[in-house]
This record gives C-alpha cells, sequence and structure tokens, in this order.
C-alpha cells in the first residue's frame, strides 16, 4: 500500500512491556506498508514532546487504547488522549479500539460500549499464553484497518484534521502563548485574541498550533478554520478569503452566507496577518468585517497581526505577543530542521546568536544548513549576510524568505518618508539609538518616526533605546543604506561623543562620561570605522584615541578602532598620531596586564615621538615602561624608568607626570617595605596632584598611604585612608581603584578575623577586577579568599585557591604575587605536619621574595623555616635571618616575637 493506515498506541508508562509486546506483532505488517504505527516507544525515552504527540494522535486513522487501572487513573492518556480520540470518532475521522490489558472496570467510561479486542473484554495479562491474545488483537486491529483503507479509497474515510485547516508543523518554545490563546478562546464565552509581533517571529505557527490544541478540537470539531489573509489588500478581498477557508461554494451573498455559516454553532477562527487588509487603505472595512464577526456569541476569534496595531470595533481580550526564542529553543528549532549533529557546536551558537531567537530566520538559515558545514555557512554568512535566509523558488513567499517577510513590514502604509529614513540609520547603529538622541539624528522628525517603526515591530524600544533584531539590521542596512546627510549626522554626533567625553574617565565628570558612552560601544566603533575609512581621517583618529581612557578605566570593550586608526596614520604618514594611537594601545594592554603586547606598543612609540620632537609624548612611554617593570617587580628598572621620566617632566614643567613619577617610586619603596620613604613619596605627590585638580592621583597617593597604615596594622587610619580614595575613584569613575579599595577593606577584616565581611568585599572586588581585566587584582582576590579558607582550616579550599591564583601571577610577572601563593601552599603542608613539603615550598617562596627584595616577607618565611628547622643549628641560621630583614625596616615589634619564641 503507497498510504498505510496509520495507528496511534495509547499507553501508560506502566503498561510500556505490553505495549511492546503489540508493537512486535504489528511490525512485520508495518514493514509490508499496510499500516504505519507510532506511540512513544518509537522516538526514545523523553524525547516525544506533547506537541508531536498531540500532532500524531491528530492524525491517526486507528487509536488503541491499552486500558488498565492506571490508564483509568491518568490524566493525559485517559482524560485528553482517550477524550480526544472519542471526539474525533464522533466526527467520523478516526476509529477507536480499547484493549484491556490488565483487569479493571472501564464499563462507565466514554469508550466503554465500544467493541474491545481481544472480543469479550478479556485482559491480556490474563491469558496463560499473551501470544493468543495478541494475535486475535492483531488480526481485528488488521481488518479495521482495510475497512479504513476501504473507506478512503471511496472517498469517505477518516480525515487527519478539520477540512481545510493546515497541518500543525512546528511549534518550539511558544507552549506558554499558545496556552493563553487556546484558554481565551476556549472559554464560555469564546474569547477574541490578537496575536502580535515583528516579521518572521512565528504568528501563524502559534495561530495553527491553537487550532490543534485538544480542548480547542474537543471544544469545536471540525468547526475550527485558518483565514490567510497576506493576500487579501482590503474587505472584500478578505471576506472571499473566509469563504474560503469556510468551503462556502461561489455566488451571490458570499460574504453573508459564510457568515451564516459561522453564526450556525460554535466556530473558532484564526485571521492571520489581519494586518494586511486593516493597513491596506481599507481600515473601515475592515473594522466591519470584524464587528460582525464579534457579534457571534459562539465565535472564537484569534487574529494575528504584524506589528503593534490593535484594530477597532472589537473588544478585544489582553493581547499575546511573541518574542524572540531564548538560546534553547533555538537550537531545537535549528536541529529539528538541520539536524541533531550540528547541536552543542559551538560555531551554531555563535550564528544562532546572530538571528536572534528570531523562528524564521533560523528556519530558514537551518535549512542553508542541510548538508553543510557549520564553518561554511558561518564564512557563507560573513559574505551575504542576510540572503542567506533565503529557501529555493521562495523570494515572494514570506514563509521561505527573509526578504519578502520583511518587505510586507516596510511596504506598509503607516511607513512614512521619515521613519524610512530611520530604519536606514538604525541598520547602521548595532547598539541602537538612545531615546535623547532620536531628535538629534533625525531633526524635527526622530520621536514620530521611532514610534511608527516600533508600531510596525521593525524596531522596538528597550531601556530607553531604540534597538533592531540583528536579522533586520542586516537585511536593511545591505536593501537601504542612509541617505549621505542622515549618515553624516550620525558620524558627526557619535564622533563628538568619543571626542568631548572619551578622555574623562579617571577625571572629574569620568562617572557620568562612562555611563554615557558604556550603552554606545559597538555605535561608536561602527562610526569611527566609517570615518576612518574617508579621506580626512585625522579627526577620526583623534577620535578613537579620545576613547583610550574610557577603555582603561570602564573595562569597556577593548580598544575600538584603534589597531586600524594606527594603520591609517601610518599610511598617511601623520607620524604624531600614529605614536598616539601606539601608546593608546600600550596603555589599554597595560591594565589588562599584557605586559609584551604593552611594552611592544610603547616601545613603537617612543621613537616616533623622539622623531617629532614631542617630549611629553615621550616621556609618558618611559613612565609606562616603568610601571610595567614595577608590576613585575623589576624594581631597579623601574627605579632608573621613573627617574629618567621625572627629570623630563621637570624640564617641559608637567606637573601632573612629575607627581605620577614620585608616587610610583613611593609604590618601589612601598614594595620593599621601606615604609618612611614610601610616605614620604606619596606626601610629596598628593599636593601636585591636587595642585593640578588631578582626582585620579589623589585617590591613589590616599590609597597608597592606606596600605601603609594597613602594613603597620594601624587598621582604623587605613580604613578612613581607602573609605576617602573609594569616593574619589567613584567620583570620577575609575572601576580599577575602586576595586582595590574595596580589595584592601576586605584585607582589614581579614586581619581582624571578621572572615564573612573578608568574603563579601572580596567577592564585591573580583567582577569588577575581570570586568577591566587586571588579573592581578583577580589572583589577588582569589589568594585572599584562601587565605580566609586557611585560616578555618578548610585545606582543600585554600589548596584550590592557591593553585588558582599562582598561574595568574605568573602570567603577568607579579613575583611577590606567586611568591605569596607558594608560601601558603607551605603553611598547608606545615599544617598537615609534612615539614619535608613546607621547607621545600618556604625556600621556593623565599628565592622569590629575595628576588624582589620584600624584607617583611623575608623575615617571615625564615621565621617559619625556623619553626620547622629539623636541628638546632639550622633553626638559629633562620632566626638570624629573619632578625635582619626585620632590622633592615624597623620592624622591632616583629624582632621582639622572634625573641620571645626563639630566644634572644
Amino acid at each position: 500500500m503507497s498510504d498505510p493506515v496509520r495507528l496511534f498506541i495509547s499507553a501508560v508508562p506502566k503498561d510500556v512491556a505490553l505495549r511492546d509486546e503489540l508493537d512486535v506483532c504489528l511490525k512485520p505488517h508495518e514493514r509490508g506498508g499496510r499500516i504505519d504505527v507510532w506511540h512513544e516507544g518509537r522516538v526514545g525515552a523523553g524525547d516525544a514532546s506533547a506537541a508531536e504527540a498531540r500532532a500524531r494522535l491528530e492524525a491517526a486513522d486507528i487509536v488503541v487504547l491499552l486500558v488498565s487501572p492506571d490508564f483509568l487513573a491518568s490524566d493525559r492518556h485517559h482524560h485528553e488522549e482517550a477524550a480526544r480520540a472519542l471526539a474525533r470518532s464522533a466526527a467520523g475521522e478516526v476509529v477507536v479500539v480499547p484493549v484491556p490489558v490488565r483487569h479493571c472496570d472501564w464499563s462507565w467510561t466514554g469508550f466503554g460500549r465500544l467493541k474491545p479486542l481481544p472480543a469479550g473484554g478479556r485482559p491480556v495479562n490474563a491469558w496463560p499464553d499473551r501470544d493468543e491474545p495478541w494475535n486475535e488483537v492483531t488480526r481485528g486491529l488488521l481488518e479495521v484497518a482495510d475497512q479504513v483503507a476501504r473507506r478512503r479509497a471511496a472517498g469517505g474515510g477518516p480525515s487527519p484534521r478539520a477540512a481545510g485547516l493546515p497541518e500543525l508543523g512546528r511549534c518550539i518554545g511558544r507552549d506558554a502563548e499558545v496556552e493563553a490563546l487556546a484558554a481565551a478562546v476556549s472559554r464560555d464565552p469564546p474569547g477574541r485574541v490578537l496575536l502580535l509581533g515583528a516579521a518572521g517571529i512565528g504568528k501563524s505557527t502559534v495561530s495553527r498550533a491553537v487550532l490543534h490544541r485538544p480542548e480547542i478540537v474537543a471544544r469545536f470539531g471540525e468547526r475550527r478554520f485558518f483565514v490567510a489573509l497576506d493576500a487579501a489588500p482590503d474587505a472584500a478581498s478578505a471576506a472571499v478569503a473566509l469563504a474560503d477557508a469556510l468551503r462556502v461554494p461561489p455566488g451571490p451573498d458570499l460574504r453573508q452566507r459564510a457568515l451564516s455559516f459561522l453564526a450556525a454553532g460554535p466556530a473558532v477562527l484564526a485571521l492571520d496577518n489581519l494586518e494586511t487588509p486593516w493597513d491596506g487603505g481599507d481600515q473601515a472595512g475592515t473594522e466591519a468585517l470584524l464587528a460582525e464577526l464579534a457579534a457571534m456569541p459562539q465565535l472564537g476569534l484569534v487574529a494575528s497581526v504584524r506589528g503593534a496595531g490593535r484594530p477597532g470595533r472589537v473588544a478585544w481580550s489582553a493581547p499575546v505577543e511573541l518574542r524572540p526564542l531564548g538560546p534553547a529553543d533555538a537550537e531545537e528549532m535549528f536541529c529539528a530542521i538541520a539536524g541533531e549533529e550540528h547541536r552543542g557546536e559551538p560555531a551554531l551558537a555563535e550564528l544562532l546568536s546572530l538571528q536572534e531567537g528570531v523562528p524564521l530566520a533560523i528556519e530558514l538559515l537551518a535549512s542553508a544548513a542541510q548538508g553543510n558545514d557549520l564553518a561554511n555557512l558561518r564564512a557563507e554568512w560573513e559574505l551575504s549576510r542576510a540572503a542567506v535566509l533565503e529557501r529555493g523558488g521562495g523570494a515572494r513567499d514570506r514563509l521561505r524568505s527573509w526578504k519578502a517577510s520583511l518587505e510586507l513590514s516596510i511596504g506598509s502604509r503607516r511607513m512614512t518618508a521619515e521613519a524610512h529614513r530611520l530604519l536606514a540609520v538604525l541598520a547602521v547603529l548595532p547598539d541602537g539609538i538612545a531615546q535623547r538622541d532620536l531628535a538629534a539624528i533625525l531633526p524635527d522628525a526622530g520621536p514620530a518616526a521611532a514610534r511608527a517603526l516600533a508600531q510596525l515591530r521593525l524596531a522596538y524600544f528597550e531601556g530607553g533605546r531604540l534597538k533592531m533584531l540583528s536579522p533586520v539590521r542586516e537585511y536593511v542596512s545591505a536593501a537601504y543604506p542612509p541617505a549621505a546627510e542622515d549618515l553624516g549626522r550620525v558620524m558627526e554626533h557619535y564622533g563628538e561623543l568619543a571626542r568631548t567625553l572619551g578622555p574623562l574617565p579617571g577625571r572629574p565628570g569620568g562617572t557620568e562620561a562612562a555611563a554615557r558612552l558604556a550603552p554606545e560601544t559597538a555605535n561608536l566603533d561602527a562610526m569611527i570605522r566609517r570615518g576612518l575609512a574617508e579621506a580626512g581621517a585625522a579627526r577620526w583618529i583623534d577620535a578613537a584615541a579620545a576613547l583610550t581612557r574610557f577603555a582603561r578605566f570602564s573595562g569597556h570593550a577593548a580598544p575600538f578602532p584603534l589597531g586600524r586608526a594606527l594603520e591609517v596614520a601610518r599610511r598617511a604618514g601623520d607620524t604624531r598620531r600614529e605614536a598616539l594611537c601606539a601608546e593608546s594601545l600600550g596603555d589599554i594592554a597595560l591594565v589588562r596586564s599584557q605586559h609584551a603586547e604593552a611594552t611592544a606598543r610603547y616601545e613603537q612609540a617612543l621613537p616616533l615621538y623622539q622623531k617629532v620632537g614631542d617630549v611629553l609624548g615621550e616621556t609618558n612611554c618611559i613612565r609606562r615602561l616603568g610601571d610595567i617593570a614595577l608590576e613585575r617587580s623589576q624594581h631597579a628598572e623601574a627605579t632608573a624608568r621613573y627617574e629618567q621620566a621625572l627629570l623630563l617632566y621637570q624640564k617641559v614643567g608637567d606637573v601632573l607626570g612629575e607627581a605620577n613619577c614620585i608616587k610610583s617610586l613611593g609604590d618601589i619603596a612601598l614594595k620593599c617595605s621601606q615604609h618612611a620613604e614610601a610616605t614620604a613619596r606619596y606626601e610629596q605627590a598628593l599636593p601636585l596632584y591636587q595642585k593640578v585638580g588631578d582626582v585620579l592621583g589623589e585617590a591613589n597617593c590616599i590609597q597608597s598611604l592606606g596600605d601603609i597604615a594597613l602594613r603597620c596594622s594601624q587598621h582604623a587610619e587605613a580604613t578612613a585612608r581607602y573609605e576617602q580614595a573609594l569616593l574619589l575613584y567613584q567620583k570620577v569613575g575609575a572601576v580599577l581603584g575602586e576595586a582595590n579599595c574595596i580589595r584592601r577593606l576586605g584585607d582589614i577584616a581579614l586581619e581582624r578575623s571578621q572572615h564573612a565581611e573578608a568574603t563579601a568585599r572580596y567577592e564585591q572586588a573580583l567582577p569588577l577586577y575581570q570586568k577591566v581585566g587586571s588579573v592581578r587584582g583577580e589572583a589577588s582576590c582569589i589568594r585572599r579568599l584562601g587565605d580566609i579558607a586557611l585560616e578555618r582550616s578548610q585545606h582543600a579550599e585554600a589548596t584550590a585557591r592557591y593553585e588558582q591564583a599562582l598561574p595568574l601571577y605568573q602570567k603577568v610577572g607579579d613575583v611577590l604575587g606567586e611568591a605569596n601563593s607558594i608560601k601558603s601552599l607551605g603553611d598547608i603542608a606545615r599544617a598537615h605536619g609534612d615539614a619535608g613539603a613546607a621547607g621545600a615550598l618556604y625556600q621556593e617562596a623565599l628565592a622569590l621574595y629575595q628576588r624582589i627584595p620584600e624584607p617583611d616577607s623575608i623575615g617571615h618565611t625564615h621565621y617559619y623555616l625556623a619553626a620547622i628547622a629539623p636541628d638546632f643549628t639550622t633553626q638559629r641560621r633562620h632566626v638570624e635571618a629573619a632578625r635582619a630583614a626585620w632590622r633592615s625596616i624597623d620592624r622591632m615589634d616583629l624582632i621582639a616575637r622572634l625573641d620571645q619564641d626563639f630566644g634572644a
């Protein structure tokens, strides 16, 4: 048989073994093409969705109910599947066959009067040899199947769905929306509901799914109708489409006969793409037709409308609006079309993210992926973008072409000339447009144009911004480039934002500037890149460089188009701007602890500044090379760089540069535990920063004075310093400084054994370090969390933290942090009584401390080595080494402790 009879077997999980016995008996006849059998076991455990089960039930010619006590108790199998099967049976669509498999009384059920198999209704499990009843059931089902086939051949057999009703199709990720719509139209009296959404968002699919819901089928039976209105430009055409869907014969009074047919009894109607006649110039006529439909008390109505319009003259229930699919549902839809072999591939997640959850775009992309490689599909997307979203032969079919679907919205009568202009501009701005900028970007018409786009759902408002989904943006940017005048105005707007606000982070007004720029990062990048491609690109190079402080202090994006700007400056022979871009790239790399990259950039910029005689630029590079050496604990080199830069700053009268060098020399002294010298340096730099109004430098000095107080266990003073600096950092938007202060407040809490507060501080600082890319700060927070675990004797957690921090310190060349982590691992070994392992770790840490050198830590390491020394001579050697280290930094308090523990 070329068209097998479809059997649906309904069985509860407890009867799966019995169901499978029947399946074995039916298999030979299925192989011969006589029947087609479906049950949940055919798709693997847990793989059958409720939607698929409903669709299979709707398509079945025969429904077999395996009756048992558990079947009767099951809401799904008895009250849903059996009830739906009986409803279809009453309509002549399907044959229902009960098969009792275990003892129970089912005479009271809706199928209690149906003829069972085996004849007489003796349960299958009551037979001594179960092969006998199953053979009888098989023969009986084949007889029924032959009867169905004969009726079908004669033109009368069961129909899988209501006449003219489209198949269910795939409806993924829309269960909540379908349920809400079904609930609205199945109540008494039936409701009238609008289904709203953008192009390609799945309104037609959801409308069909509602009509296939079991409760809708049970309520309305054959009187479920789907009316496609996308080709109906006016009310008269809509009436013809309605009559056609109702199978009303052509002739006079077609509209009235269609309405009379609907009014004759309960019915549900899905009007798909209602906006076509309503928005096509016949709004009054379309609303009059809707009013006639709404006057029918037994008619449930679902009307899908592209955009956000709400036709009048109908008391609509609260509308249901479709949103983009989430990542999991997007992947489910893609794999259902393209194949399971793509599931979980990283390339798939990236491709799907570009479609932003638009079902039609996902479906068309999945069609292009069939038999294709995802890497090749990504390459095709990069070349063709939205042109990939076309299915063969579907250039004018909105369900097979992304272009065709979008053009229905773009060609709407509600699209004004200003809306067209804004549409083109919006497509070149990846971050969308802030509502505050609409008037500047499209003077006198921006807000009205934005309203038109939002109502058509070609764009949407979110968080005070007008945005466009990625697939829409890709198509519009290719098909509708903005007018030169509009594009020029947009570029100037964002270029001015970069040049004006970019330099402010880290300075007064920096917090506000960073907040203004943060939502515009992709827009700034896009517009500057366009400017760099034009003649007279110098001002766009300046715009790119102006964003350096924003990138450094806020942690947003990283170098924007600085690399491109550097190349443009080099080709133009603009040496000063080439040097500026190289230095700026170095500044961003430095704050992200990318020391090799930063060094290369400063060494690239240095001779360029020397070539053009820019002493200040040259000096800045020298000082920054000192900063790298300092971060890598190369104190001699750092000192030489700072002293060289200091003389040059003093020579050109740059007070800020002078203050920075003095402060950095203080940092070296602090790292070497030379607290008096460090304090003197900070107190020398502080008034210089205040003199030039550099809040960031002032905050850095105050924080460093707090570090000295913390080193000396002066917790009250340290806390006051950090809290004072924290406010200044927040004032200028310096995220790294803010993180440092929070972490140090955690250090104070840790020293006071206030573990909960310390943990909270470190966990607050950690994401701030990660935001700005400070690997060193991230490592320090992780190590401190290890210290807390160690103090609580949670040695496994402490070990994991130190081992996590250690490679981060090594990555950025932080010798002190590396040594501290190794020493802490030694502390854990000592706590476990493993003197050999502890001694080896302490010696490894000691060598690193001596390389810096860091007397305070050198003394402590010798102290611990003395505590585990195997003999008196070794112990005395370590005691004297500790004494010498602490005497060099005048820590008599630590020497007193040493004498108390080991003797003078």
